[in-house]
């Protein structure tokens, strides 16, 4: 039998720690002992939720270098020690996210005797993540279980020889829509009563706003909004909605939980042009909204989406976009997904079980 689960989520923001809090609500109603454990400044998490905040971001340091070194130097001090200590061989540690120091989280979990389940969310790694590689090669290789949230994530790893790997769902936290919050979103960003076009969540180049840019100047009657914290390409995107006169509003800045969802709940389609992803929780918070998707053929990206474009190009993305708002939002079902995690759980004890023997 399982004591504890123990969800591990070191950022304390964003689409992982969202995913977390909401994996965590449902094992809780299904009458399992559950904390998750993440930032002290962690976002906003529904009510059932415990959480332990025991990571301290240094985010207030202008320094990245400076901001890594401080924030890990408090994990190996205090954070894996309290983890060493709450942790039980009962237990089951789900790791949520790639950090750092997830070699260090599993050789803790693995010390206390713990079953050992890791989400890395992404099964590549981005160039601006340190430490990337080492923390996604160990959440592979020395886990009991890996879960993953698409088909063609756990087709990938297959085929790279991970063995003990599950696809589970992508559940996302969203409170309640705020009408308010919704109704500045539209005067802010189509004003004028037009179509709305969202790409919303971390700016990055990855996430190829060039070609949603490209796209929307191709879009009468369209507004295009580019809406999220700006990791580098932002003067490149507005440099280019000004050289293509294309009807897109850029406003790069951190969105509370809050914002997000009524900003998503504002968008006629929401749109996910990437040129690499593993899945997207904008997608899952979209489809739990009602809002259509249109994306381009990229990871499991598909797999959630509305409408997927025929190619990866400006016309191609422009039709998917018109022919997702069309076709209209495609419903998500999350019924029995915390029961799927509970059983990946009791897999992963058992095959640990069976390896001790």
């Amino acid at each position: 039998m399982i004591r504890r689960v123990h969800l591990v989520e070191s950022g304390g923001r964003g689409g992982v720690f969202n995913h977390t809090v909401e994996v965590a609500a449902g094992l809780t109603e299904l009458g399992m002992d559950v904390v998750v454990h993440t930032a002290d400044d962690c976002d906003p998490a529904p009510e059932p939720v415990r959480l332990c905040r025991c990571v301290a971001w240094q985010r207030a340091s202008p320094h990245r270098l400076v901001r890594q070194a401080r924030t890990s130097a408090r994990y190996l001090a205090r954070t894996l020690p309290h983890l060493y200590r709450a942790i039980d061989p009962r237990d089951v540690v789900h790791l949520q996210g790639l950090f750092a120091l997830t070699p260090e989280l599993i050789s803790v979990a693995r010390r206390r005797r713990a079953t050992v389940v890791t989400s890395p969310h992404n099964t590549f790694v981005r160039s601006n993540a340190p430490g990337g590689g080492r923390a996604l090669r160990s959440a592979l290789a020395d886990a009991d279980r890996v879960l993953v949230h698409s088909a063609a994530d756990r087709r990938s790893l297959i085929e790279r020889g991970v063995t003990e790997v599950a696809q589970v769902p992508l559940m996302q936290w969203t409170p309640p829509v705020d009408p308010e919050l919704v109704t500045r979103w539209r005067a802010e960003l189509a004003a004028d009563g037009a179509r709305l076009a969202l790409l919303p969540g971390q700016v990055r180049a990855d996430k190829n706003p060039e070609l949603f840019v490209r796209a929307l100047a191709e879009l009468p009657g369209w507004r295009g909004a580019v809406v999220g914290e700006d990791l580098g390409p932002g003067r490149q995107v507005d440099a280019l909605v000004t050289r293509t006169g294309a009807a897109v509003t850029t406003t790069y800045r951190y969105l509370s939980v809050e914002e997000f969802t009524a900003l998503v709940a504002a968008a006629d389609v929401v749109v996910a042009p990437y040129e690499i992803a593993s899945q997207s929780g904008v997608l899952a918070v979209a489809a739990r909204l009602g809002v259509p998707t249109a994306v381009v053929p990229c990871g499991g990206l598909a797999e959630l989406a509305t409408v997927v474009a025929r190619d990866t190009s400006v016309p191609a993305l422009r039709d998917a976009v018109t022919a997702a708002y069309e076709a209209g939002a495609r419903p998500l079902d999350s019924a029995g997904a915390a029961g799927r995690f509970r059983h990946e759980y009791t897999v992963a004890r058992q095959r640990r079980a069976e390896d001790r023997r």
